[in-house]
């Protein structure tokens, strides 16, 4: 959870921040880009896939696993980008609300 999102900690789009999502669209990077080997040993030993279908099915589920990875990979980097972006435009606020609460009990 996002540390920054104190008061509306429930809400589902506090839950994770650019760091986490960007990791989660990585995993899914792997994920799918995984599958696409999978899907085509699978194809590759089923009796029913011959000739010229055999290859047919194989581009089929290749392209569209790893067209999905590439995706995924655009989003994680994007979700990096901005996170670097804000954290070097907007740092968190979080941090200036504590020092300002420090100084208030000092006095």
């Amino acid at each position: 959870m996002s540390k920054c999102c104190k008061c509306m900690k429930w809400f589902p789009h506090n839950w994770l921040c650019l760091k986490g999502l960007s990791i989660l669209f990585l995993v899914l990077f792997y994920f799918s880009f995984a599958c696409g080997f999978y899907y085509t040993w699978v194809i590759c030993k089923h009796p029913a896939f011959s000739g010229a279908l055999l290859y047919k099915a194989i581009a089929y589920y290749l392209l569209s696993c790893w067209g999905a990875a590439v995706g995924f990979l655009t989003i994680a980097k994007v979700l990096q980008a901005l996170r670097k972006i804000k954290q070097a435009v907007a740092p968190c606020c979080c941090q200036e609300h504590n020092e300002d609460k420090k100084k208030e009990e000092s006095k």
